[in-house]
């Protein structure tokens, strides 16, 4: 994504977003167990694909700047590889793909990761960080390690903050708030729909400390 237009091109995205229907209001339970009064479904933004094309030039973006020296990509099952495959190309890194489990026999990595790689964790979304710890655990057990991790939505939930505990830093391309403000903006959120989240995220969001 050309970032030197950044809030004309993520208005574009966030527009996208919503006509993919990739926004849903209602009560859900997430991934990690919790419970949420809105969810993000990218698992269909291929179907269209200017969306999905601002989207992985987004993520791409990402890790050119903030991890220029990677050596490799690993996608999180099971959104994480519709992203990090394009991406994978587009930057000319070796891609790997972790399992969501395994048989007898098979590796919980997909893919070849040599010793002392550092890969970066592509995923799509992130709430409590846990699906991007579990990749990166199973990229260390490979023999590589973990610096950083880039995702399209940061759900401001604690992921931060948990990953950086393991020494991880996480980029967005933007995080729900500021999403949520920007298509409130345009009116293709209700004041009921951007109240959902703003509380949603008031309740889990960690106590930032100021500067």
């Amino acid at each position: 994504m050309a970032w030197k237009r950044r809030s004309g091109r993520l208005g574009e995205l966030a527009e996208g977003l919503v006509k993919a229907g990739a926004l849903q209001f209602g009560t859900f339970t997430l991934p990690d167990g919790g419970y949420s009064s809105y969810y993000v479904d990218l698992r269909g933004l291929a179907s269209y694909p200017g969306a999905y094309g601002m989207a992985v030039e987004a993520l791409s973006e990402l890790v050119s700047k903030k991890a220029p020296r990677a050596d490799a990509l690993c996608a999180v099952p099971v959104t994480g590889l519709l992203f990090a495959s394009p991406m994978a190309v587009a930057l000319g890194k070796p891609m790997v793909y972790t399992r969501l489990g395994k048989h007898e026999n098979e590796r919980l990595v997909e893919g070849e990761v040599r010793p002392g790689w550092n890969v970066v964790v592509v995923d799509e979304i992130t709430t409590s960080g846990r699906t991007i710890l579990a990749a990166a655990d199973a990229v260390e057990d490979e023999g590589g390690k973990v610096t950083s991790a880039v995702v399209l939505v940061d759900r401001l939930e604690g992921a931060r903050e948990k990953l950086s505990k393991r020494g991880i830093t996480l980029h967005a391309a933007t995080d729900i708030l500021e999403l949520a403000d920007l298509l409130h903006s345009m009116e293709l959120i209700t004041d009921e729909n951007m109240k959902a989240i703003t509380q949603s995220v008031g309740k889990k969001q960690p106590p930032r400390r100021r500067s």
